[in-house]
């Protein structure tokens, strides 16, 4: 028997009030819940992303979803965000020295 990760995404639902966050548990895994903001962290397979937001858009309360980019984005950033950054620090240093 072999384990295998499942791809999953996460979704963030923006309700009318938080009365019908136990409709939503059937979709996926509710992993939060914020009260402030009408908001539901859902996460569900990434293979019916597609066809759960479409059947969440139908319901009355939900106002608004948001799908989380993060798997699309590139982890590797070939260390060009430790070169850019020193490189600005290094310009400002070298400023603040000319005009001392």
């Amino acid at each position: 028997m072999t384990f295998e990760i499942q791809a999953r995404r996460a979704i963030y639902v923006y309700l009318r009030n938080l009365k019908n966050v136990n409709q939503l548990k059937k979709f996926g895994q509710v992993l939060y819940i914020s009260e402030a903001m009408n908001l539901v962290e859902l996460y569900i397979n990434e293979d019916q992303v597609e066809s759960l937001v479409k059947k969440l858009r139908q319901y009355r309360f939900v106002k608004h979803i948001k799908i989380s980019p993060r798997p699309d984005i590139n982890p590797d950033l070939e260390n060009k965000h430790d070169d850019v950054f020193f490189e600005d620090y290094s310009d400002e240093v070298n400023k603040v020295e000319e005009q001392d």
